[in-house]
């Protein structure tokens, strides 16, 4: 079963970027329309526009705080797993930072490539992501 939702996920992340690029590089003005629209949607906070960087803010503070109260359940269960919880989300949170990382590169790489476009830089993350999940199928399998 997990390995079927794994094959879609994989399969539908890699499509859905493929197509991107395809809008990119064929449909200029398609492009360009998705991207005003991409741009135009802002999310309010009582009644002012949130920034980019409240929202940053936002995610990681949630982030810890998942952190945190999951470690603080796992020591309050089983004191001796805490140490190997907090290893784990150690280990995720670099896996995560290295993941974000790489992204904000590909991203910028598609936008050199897409002539200043979001659209083919979104694309072309989209489809390494899909792609790295069909080929780590092929070598845990």
């Amino acid at each position: 079963m997990a390995n079927n939702v794994i094959n879609w996920v994989g399969f539908t992340i890699q499509v859905i970027g493929l197509l991107l690029i395809t809008i990119e590089l064929y449909l200029p003005a398609l492009s360009e329309r998705l991207k005003i629209f991409l741009e135009s949607i802002q999310f309010r906070l009582v009644g002012t526009t949130a920034t980019k960087q409240y929202w940053n803010w936002v995610a990681i503070g949630a982030y810890i705080s998942i952190w945190v109260v999951s470690v603080a359940i796992v020591s309050i269960l089983d004191p001796a797993m805490s140490i190997v919880a907090n290893v784990a989300f150690t280990i995720f949170t670099m896996f995560l930072g290295s993941v974000i990382f790489m992204s904000k590169v590909f991203v910028r790489l598609g936008i050199e490539l897409g002539r200043g476009n979001v659209i083919g830089g979104v694309g072309l993350v989209l489809a390494l992501i899909g792609f790295t999940i069909e080929i780590s199928k092929m070598v845990i399998a």
